[in-house]
């Protein structure tokens, strides 16, 4: 049975929750980046690393080897940020041709389902549910993903066209025709004498 975690409190970085990101893998990828605090990335390295540390073992020992280790999704990043990774693919298709989607089950600060899809953004205060899973790739080494099973949305920053740099201005409206807004402009148009 595979172990879940939760992690801790972290402000998500472009997460892809609702809609999976579909740029590199075209039946999509469902993904969460959080910054959490030093204090908090260290509880969380603290129940991760036994799970590694065991699932390492095996994996040399069946190799009859010590293995490189690849890049792993729990880190301090270029900025010196404290990072926590997470994702799950979108489908998968099974060895008997059966193909599976998934989504990332969504929740409330009261545990409640989420089930309007919000627009959860970068800076939202999330928590996720993460199960590790181990790998070896000989390119690479020895490694592990924390698939993402669900997330709790504490704090919502919902992405919109403000991070476009956009401010409310008059004008065109959703729900106006392009025909109504010539129409108005006509009929406030004072005659030249």
């Amino acid at each position: 049975m595979a172990t879940t975690l939760t992690t801790p409190v972290g402000k998500a970085v472009y997460p892809k929750l609702v809609t999976p990101d579909t740029k590199f893998n075209s039946d999509g990828v469902y993904t969460c980046k959080l910054i959490v605090s030093e204090e908090d990335y260290t509880a969380f390295q603290a129940q991760l690393k036994p799970l590694v540390d065991q699932e390492y073992s095996k994996f040399c020992i069946a190799k009859g080897k010590d293995l490189p280790r690849a890049n792993e999704p729990v880190r301090i990043n270029a900025e010196g940020e404290y990072e926590i990774n997470a994702k799950q693919a979108a489908k998968t298709t099974t060895k008997s041709g059966e193909t599976i989607e998934f989504n990332i089950a969504l929740f409330d600060s009261e545990v409640k389902p989420i089930t309007d899809e919000p627009n959860i953004g970068s800076g939202s205060k999330i928590k996720l549910s993460v199960s590790p899973y181990f790998w070896h790739v000989p390119s690479q080494g020895f490694g592990y993903t924390l698939r993402l099973k669900a997330a709790q949305v504490l704090e919502l920053v919902e992405y919109n066209a403000g991070g476009h740099g956009f401010t409310k201005e008059s004008g065109f409206t959703q729900g106006e025709s392009f025909d109504e807004v010539i129409i108005e402009e006509k009929t406030t148009e004072q005659p030249n004498f």
